[in-house]
Formats: C-alpha cells, sequence, structure tokens
C-alpha cells in the first residue's frame, strides 16, 4: 500500500491525530503532562484511558514517538482491567494506527486499521474507519478538556453533542458540568444557575464524586452556606488525599477566611503533587490573604513591623514564582507575583511581567481585562502615574466581558475623572473619561454632553493658549 492511501485512510479514523490539536494551540505542554499524571495516579481507572491516549499524543508531538507506543499500550491495559466495550477502544485503536505509520511500522498499522474497521462495519450509518458515536464525542470532549483552556469550547460542543445521544451518562454529565464549571470561571459567560444545575445532575448520576462535589459547593458558597459546607465535609472524607479534590477545599476555606486551614489543606496536598502550579498558586493566594489582613489590622492601630510585612511578601513572591515556574502560562499567578514584586518595591521585576502579559495576544478578553486592570492599579499606586494607568484601565473598561476587573476599572476611572473635574489642566481628559464610562453603559445622551463639554473646554483653551501667543508677539 502506498503512503498516501495509507494516509487517507488514517485521515479518516478518529482521535487525537485527526481533530485539528495543533501544539502551538496547547498552551503548556509540560503542565498537562504533569496533570495527566497526577490524574492517573489519584483518579478512578475509568479515566486512564482517555489520560493515557493524551500522554501518546503530546509525546509524539514532543519527538518521542516510541514512549507514546508505550502510552497507547497502557491505554489498551486500561480498557481491557475495566472491561469496557469494543466501540470504547475505537480511539486507542485509531491512535496506535497513527503511531505505528510515523514509527514506519506499515504492517502493524494496517492491522490496527483493520481492528477500527471490524467495529466499525457492524454499526449502522458507519464509515470504513469511523462512526458517528456518543463515546466517540464524549472522548473528544475530555481530550479537549484536559488540553486546557483553549479547547474548552470546543470541549463544551463535544459534551453537548454526546448527551443529546445520551443524556444520563455519568461520564459525559461529569464532564459537561466540569467545562461549565470553567468556562463559567474565566469568561463569567455561563449562566450561573446552568452551571449549579448540571453540577447537581452530575454528582446526582455520580454519588461519590468527590471533585463535583467540591465545585457545586464552591458555586453554593455565598448562596447556600450549609448545603456546601456539607459538601465540602462529604468531599474530604472521601477525598483527604486527592490533591484534585483537596486544592479546590482549600480554596473554599480561603474565601471563607480560615487561611490556616486552607494553609493546612494545601500543605498536605502539595506533598502529595510537588509540581502542581496550581496548589502553589493556591498557597501564594493564602499569603496574599494574610498580607491583605496585615494592612487590615494596621489601619484598625495594630503594630505591624516592617519585618513582618517583608517575611509575608516574601513567601508571597516564593509560591508566585513557584507557580509560575511549574506553569510559565498561568496567568493569574504571574499577575499576583508582579504584585508582590510591587509590594517589595520591585518594581522593574514587576514591570516586566506585566509588560509580557499585556503583549501577550493569546489571552481570553477576560484574561486581557485582568491584567490590564492589574497592572493599571500598579502604574496608580505603585508607580504615581496616573496617565498611564488611566491608559490601562481604559483598555480595560473598553472589553465588554461583564467581569469583576471591567467594573474595578470603571470605578477607578470615574474616581479620577471626578477628581481631575477641578483641575484646569485635566478638566478635557475628566470629561472624556466620563463620556467613556457613559457610553460603555448605553448612556448615550449624558455621554454625548460629556463630549461636548470637552470640545467646548477644549476650545476655550484653544482660545486662551491663541491669546496668550499674541500677547508673546509683542
Amino acid at each position: 500500500m502506498g503512503s498516501t492511501d495509507m494516509e487517507d485512510k488514517l485521515r479518516q479514523l478518529e482521535c487525537l491525530f485527526t481533530w485539528g490539536v495543533k501544539q502551538s494551540d496547547i498552551a503548556d505542554l509540560n503542565s498537562i503532562l504533569q496533570k495527566l499524571h497526577d490524574r492517573i495516579r489519584f483518579c478512578p481507572l475509568k479515566y486512564h484511558a482517555t489520560y493515557y491516549n493524551l500522554l501518546a499524543f503530546i509525546s509524539h508531538l514532543e519527538g518521542k514517538t516510541d514512549t507514546a507506543l508505550d502510552y497507547l499500550q497502557k491505554a489498551e491495559s486500561a480498557l481491557k482491567e475495566d472491561q469496557r466495550k469494543e466501540t470504547e477502544y475505537l480511539v486507542t485503536f485509531s491512535s496506535f494506527a497513527w503511531i505505528h505509520y510515523y514509527l514506519q511500522r506499515i504492517n502493524d498499522a494496517e492491522e490496527y486499521l483493520n481492528k477500527v474497521n471490524g467495529i466499525c462495519k457492524d454499526i449502522p450509518g458507519s464509515s470504513v474507519y469511523s462512526c458517528s458515536l456518543p463515546i466517540i464525542h464524549g472522548e473528544k470532549a475530555w481530550s479537549f478538556l484536559r488540553l486546557g483552556r483553549t479547547f474548552y469550547e470546543q470541549a463544551k460542543e463535544s459534551f453537548s453533542k454526546a448527551l443529546k445521544e445520551e443524556p444520563d451518562n455519568e461520564l459525559f454529565n461529569v464532564g459537561y458540568a466540569i467545562v461549565l464549571y470553567r468556562l463559567h470561571g474565566m469568561t463569567q459567560a455561563e449562566d450561573p444557575g446552568k452551571v449549579i444545575a448540571q453540577l447537581r445532575k452530575a454528582l446526582s448520576l455520580e454519588p461519590a464524586n468527590s471533585e463535583i462535589m467540591v465545585l457545586l459547593a464552591l458555586k453554593l458558597q455565598g448562596s447556600k452556606r450549609q448545603e456546601a459546607q456539607n459538601l465540602i465535609k462529604e468531599a474530604l472524607r472521601l477525598s483527604p488525599d486527592v490533591p484534585q479534590v483537596t486544592s479546590y477545599v482549600a480554596k473554599y476555606f480561603r474565601t471563607e477566611g480560615n487561611i490556616e486551614e486552607s494553609l493546612s489543606v494545601l500543605k498536605r496536598a502539595v506533598e502529595l503533587a510537588p509540581n502542581s502550579s496550581f496548589l502553589h498558586h493556591q498557597i501564594g493566594l493564602c499569603h496574599k490573604q494574610q498580607l491583605i489582613q496585615m494592612f487590615e489590622e494596621k489601619k484598625h492601630g495594630s503594630r505591624i513591623s516592617a519585618a513582618q510585612k517583608a517575611a509575608k511578601v516574601s513567601e508571597c513572591i516564593q509560591y508566585f514564582s513557584k507557580a509560575v515556574e511549574l506553569k510559565p502560562n498561568n496567568i493569574y499567578a504571574k499577575v499576583n507575583l508582579a504584585d508582590a514584586f510591587g509590594e517589595s518595591r520591585q518594581l522593574g521585576e514587576a514591570e516586566i511581567i506585566f509588560c509580557e502579559l499585556i503583549d501577550d495576544n493569546t489571552l481570553s478578553e477576560s484574561e486581557k481585562q485582568h491584567c490590564h486592570t492589574s497592572y493599571g492599579l500598579f502604574l496608580l499606586y505603585k508607580k504615581k502615574d496616573e496617565d498611564k494607568a488611566v491608559s490601562q484601565f481604559k483598555l480595560a473598561f473598553r472589553i465588554p466581558v461583564d467581569t469583576y476587573e471591567r467594573k474595578q476599572a470603571g470605578k477607578k476611572l470615574k474616581m479620577i475623572a471626578e477628581r481631575n473635574l477641578n483641575n484646569k489642566k485635566k478638566v478635557k481628559e475628566a470629561l472624556e473619561i466620563l463620556a467613556l464610562i457613559s457610553s460603555e453603559k448605553g448612556q448615550e445622551t449624558q455621554a454625548k454632553k460629556y463630549q461636548q463639554r470637552a470640545q467646548q473646554h477644549s476650545s476655550h483653551t484653544d482660545e486662551l493658549t491663541q491669546d496668550f501667543a499674541k500677547r508673546l508677539e509683542f
């Protein structure tokens, strides 16, 4: 068989090699690899084949095709151990065919093509080497979910397709709940009620899923605290040593203000998963919260020494730095690290991080907002550069995503504008800022009034300038 004929057949298969995944789209391969290994170590067997398939694909992308073959053999073993149906081998067999082809083992590749064909031929509506089954959509969805934020929308779409055929499938509902939770956290675009409803459905189908428990608890924390607390207790009872669970438990405690409890949980978790960027970031956030508490106590008359503050800032830098080292594209850890550098007066270090972030074209809209707003606050309060801060706040506020950061940017813009209305040199800029805020809020009439006042002030200023220039001529 010619290589062209073989490639034509391979392209018909359903697996990561044909799902349009490019290495450049994967935000951080090393971090994903570590997460997959951690999940295989701590998660139930039913997820292992998916994760081994992912490890095989990523190994191939890194040029380690022999290693990829080892992972696929582990995927097949996991499927056998879990006594999975024949159709659930399709993605793994398809990946085998591709890997053998890349290793120039054409006979082996042909063997796996025949295995796929042998399964597909008994499925109504299938083609020679592929079929549209819920299990394929589900496998695709889980793969996209674990490849990171770039693929979340595709994961959501694939889970939706799978659930249309099997609305009560446990794995599909769990995955769909997780991706909705992640998307809501990233963009706030998902309806929180929909996220909670899906988390509840997933938990009803898989009552012992402690990861779903903690995600639901975090969503209920502000509205149904008792239920949230009960979920956290049960999750800890079921999974006291599973980092994917305890990290969220720690986040829950931190949000509750119970920093010591959060740190205790996180320190146990990081011993089990020392290469988790998420865990180091969460520990850093706890120390940051303690730093904020120090500032609050100082406001109310408590004595906080410079040494105490410096020690706490140093701990923030330590853990945020580690989080960034382990996952260089951890945007929020980078911002927190920059903020910590700002607190320690290492302004140059902070500036470097912020400049890198605002030049990053891969960021989502909400991430851009977060970076611009954070940089604006740094410029305003640490560098005392109001003009540059205003520029950053404007960039954040103009992004039409309703987030806390956008509200914060708008609040700071309004504060600066109202303060500068009494400054003759800055009245025009202040009115233009107020016009921008009104316009972005859809208050066009008010925006026009501010803009007209700004233009009138500009004209008046120009007349004064011209008059002054004429006087100089004499």
